[in-house]
Formats: C-alpha cells, sequence, structure tokens
C-alpha cells in the first residue's frame, strides 16, 4: 500500500473539473494533451488529487478500456514536490487503486523524454510493450508500459 492518499475529484463539478484544466496546461504546455473543462466533466476518467503527508503533491487517475484493462492518464507531480521520489510513490498509489477495483493489466503512455517516469515504471515491474513516433502529434512520442496486476 503506497503512502499517498488519493482523493476523488468530483468531474460534475465546474470547479473540480476547470482545476484539472489548470493543472493540465500548467504542465502539459507544449503537449496537445490539455483537456477542456466540458470534456473532463463528460466523464470517463478518474481523476484524483494526490496527498502525501497532508499535502495535495499531484494528481493522477485512469480510465477504463475495458472491465479488466485500465490506463493511467498523466500521472503530475506538482513542481514544489519533484525530486523527492513522490513520483515512484504515486504510481504506486495508482496502481494499487486500480487493483482494488479489480484490473488485471494496467497500461501507461509515458512521453519518450520523460526518462525518470520510464525508468520508474521499469522499477515497477512494467515492460515496454511499444514506442509510438508522432502519438499525440508530430514530435510526441512515447512509449507504452503494461504490467499484469497480481
Amino acid at each position: 500500500m503506497s503512502q499517498i492518499e488519493l482523493r476523488p475529484y468530483n468531474t460534475k463539478d465546474e470547479n473540480d473539473a476547470q482545476e484539472i484544466v489548470d493543472i493540465a496546461k500548467e504542465y502539459y504546455q507544449k503537449s496537445p494533451w490539455p483537456p477542456t473543462k466540458e470534456k473532463v466533466m463528460a466523464g470517463g476518467v478518474h481523476y484524483f488529487r494526490a496527498f502525501y503527508q497532508n499535502k495535495q503533491i499531484g494528481i493522477t487517475g485512469y480510465y477504463l478500456k475495458t472491465p479488466t484493462l485500465a490506463e493511467t492518464v498523466k500521472t503530475t507531480v506538482f513542481k514544489e514536490f519533484q525530486g523527492q521520489k513522490l513520483g515512484s510513490i504515486l504510481s504506486q498509489a495508482i496502481e494499487d487503486e486500480c487493483k482494488r477495483i479489480g484490473i488485471k493489466k494496467i497500461i501507461s503512455t509515458v512521453y519518450y523524454f520523460n526518462h525518470v517516469m520510464v525508468q520508474i515504471k521499469l522499477k515497477q515491474g512494467y515492460t515496454i510493450e511499444g514506442y509510438h513516433p508522432d502519438h499525440e502529434a508530430p514530435g510526441y512520442h512515447e512509449y507504452s508500459l503494461g504490467k499484469i496486476l497480481k
């Protein structure tokens, strides 16, 4: 069990949805990924605030691809908490949440330049299942990593 507490966002709430959009825009400025408030409110993704020692240190989430397969969404550790090994703890927390709801396999796509998260995932037992050039847009290459949950 991780030391991170995940608190669900209410994506039907305009303020919660806007907070997710604002964080995505701040941390993924050059990415084509940042969602709109309307897209967040449409549902499908389960977003969480991540707390460590009673401080919000980031966000994470997942969506179901099948009843037993989940894909994580852009896990983010806020700048002031980076470099403290919280990315691995947060990665484990969303994995634990997926196990809790009965997921048997978890997958994640990670930008090719995010060496830290690729290493975290590999250490946690994920395997690289694919490389996707220009996945989200030209120049946005990603690795697909997957792990069977036991």
